[in-house]
């Protein structure tokens, strides 16, 4: 699509305002959201301490306060970046650093709190409007598509969701972006330089996410067949390119390599979890690709907690949506054919469904929930809204004025979609991506309503993250209690609010706190009967 006109300048107003928009929600209340497990992680890793530190403290301390905590969620003025690396190193080898050492430094500037960590976050998402606009130049030299891929972006509450959280996600779709329009850059006019820059984005990607390996391989592929599956300059150039960037990021190969055990017990959850029937995957699938769209928190399934997606999902909302997806995608495709599949096209498609493919089949052959994660599937959310935009900046200036009327209207239902998902994030305290947070906030509210509570749970690692974000939630009052694997405490303290808590009893971990008290007869155990509350009150027989 060659469009080169000049742009309306209703668009450009347009698209401003929603990027405005776009930036307010980006920045509002950034201390409103609840830390989740994975943010907790994050603020660990910025305080330069490890898992196993954490660990050591409560396990070895006996009864502690919940404010022992309080120091691995904040910087440590004696601790620096080196020490973030050792914790990625130590007990998070799956996390390559590039966001972590940032957050680090920027945590410096502005702050540990909550907003201030998370302000990064926001910062870089502004990256997106210029990262999409370069793309949409590079895939189909129209100012027009990179205008409205802004306008979508700007408001979408996949983009804003992301712009808000104290994670390498927002990082890693800027990098996604980049590196792709450097390589397109690159088939219009090689030059060192060029390839230089596609490089080091490569690298910058790698060093964000390791499913930046997924996107460089739909990268290779699509050469190849552009290059029509001939060894040639391009094709010689690329594979130099992306062998330089494994190169620089060969340091972090080592680590993973050599802590290649505690990245797969760290990662074990998605291939352990199953679904019942394997269909669920695609319907899971297609609810989420609407979520880019619309999204108002509609949602409770939880992989490896609720093993169908249709007992736990609104039957209505998911059909709905699904539809639309489905739907959706069918006509992005009858465009193309339309006008004709070309190798930029190609390019688009490759660039979404290689990675997205590379998750879904070993679900479907070997079970597992690795596509089910929102967060993994970024490169094909971020096609379809390029897809998209493509589509809308087709239709939007047809010849035919009833047409472009239709359209039109399409485009502010986007934007209206948009615009009602962003206000209802912009106000919501947790989200449905932040698995389990609805839990932990229900969990500490109802903990809160008593005087000095204790906590017991056990040294697991999910544990750990769990006490980590209860030390933002829970009153200072709380004591703490966490019992090594095989042990129970001889003597608890006399009070009535102990409570227990245990995560590995999803892992069907035979010999969790749970059971052990369950056996034993010294105590008895009351499961909580209140709503997304997994907790037990101890007692004590007489």
């Amino acid at each position: 699509m060659k469009n080169k006109q000049n742009l309306p300048i209703w668009l450009k107003i347009s698209v401003i305002f929603m990027i405005g928009l776009g930036i307010f929600f980006r920045f509002g209340h950034l201390d409103n959201k609840a830390i989740w497990f994975d943010e907790a992680f994050t603020f660990l890793a910025i305080s330069g301490h490890t898992v196993t530190e954490v660990g050591q403290e409560v396990s070895n301390n006996g009864i502690v306060s919940i404010v022992a905590l309080d120091k691995y969620q904040h910087i440590n003025p004696d601790r620096g970046v080196n020490d973030t690396v050792r914790y990625l190193i130590t007990s998070d080898p799956q996390h390559p650093p590039l966001y972590y050492v940032l957050a680090r430094l920027w945590a410096q500037l502005f702050g540990d709190s909550a907003t201030g960590v998370r302000s990064l976050s926001a910062v870089i998402s502004l990256l997106i409007f210029p990262s999409v606009y370069w793309l949409c130049l590079e895939l189909f030299e129209s100012p027009v598509v990179g205008w409205v891929a802004m306008g979508l972006m700007a408001i979408s509450p996949l983009e804003i969701f992301f712009g808000q959280d104290a994670r390498q996600y927002g990082l890693w779709m800027v990098t996604i972006l980049v590196s792709s329009a450097a390589l397109l850059r690159n088939i219009r006019r090689e030059t060192l330089l060029n390839w230089t820059i596609y490089s080091l984005t490569l690298v910058a990607g790698l060093y964000t996410h390791l499913f930046t390996v997924l996107v460089a391989i739909a990268h290779g592929i699509y050469i190849v067949f552009q290059q029509r599956f001939r060894l040639n300059k391009t094709l010689g150039n690329y594979l130099l390119a992306t062998i330089a960037a494994l190169f620089m990021f060969s340091p972090w190969i080592v680590v993973l390599i050599t802590h290649i055990s505690l990245a797969k017990k760290l990662t074990s959850h998605v291939s352990f979890f199953k679904l019942d029937n394997p269909v669920d995957l695609i319907a899971i699938l297609l609810t989420q690709i609407s979520r880019i769209f619309f999204d108002i928190n509609f949602s409770s399934y939880t992989p490896g907690v609720n093993q169908s997606f249709w007992e736990i999902e609104p039957i209505n909302y998911s059909i709905i949506s699904g539809i639309f997806s489905l739907f959706l995608i069918l006509y992005i495709f009858y465009v193309l054919l339309k006008k004709g599949i070309n190798q930029i096209y190609l390019f688009l498609i490759f660039w979404g469904v290689i990675p997205s493919i590379s998750l879904l089949l070993p679900d479907m052959i070997l079970g597992g929930v690795r596509s089910t994660i929102f967060r993994y599937q970024l490169p094909l959310y971020l096609s379809l809204q390029i897809a998209v935009a493509y589509t809308l900046s087709i239709y939007i200036f047809s010849e035919k004025c009833w047409h472009k009327r239709i359209w039109q209207c399409v485009m502010i239902g986007f934007l209206v979609a948009g615009l009602i998902s962003d206000v209802s994030l912009f106000k919501a305290d947790t989200w449905w991506i932040q698995i389990g947070n609805k839990g932990v906030l229900a969990t500490a509210k109802y903990i809160n309503k008593f005087e000095k509570p204790l906590y017991l749970t056990s040294n697991y690692m999910p544990n750990i993250g769990e006490l980590l974000i209860l030390s933002h939630m829970l009153d200072s009052s709380t004591n703490i209690l966490m019992i090594e694997d095989g042990y129970l405490p001889i003597l608890l303290p006399e009070t009535d609010n102990i409570f227990l808590f245990d995560d590995s009893i999803m892992m069907a971990n035979s010999n969790n706190l749970i059971t052990r008290f369950k056996e034993d007869k010294t105590y008895s155990l009351n499961l909580i009967d209140e709503p997304r509350i997994e907790l037990w009150q101890v007692e004590k027989i007489q």
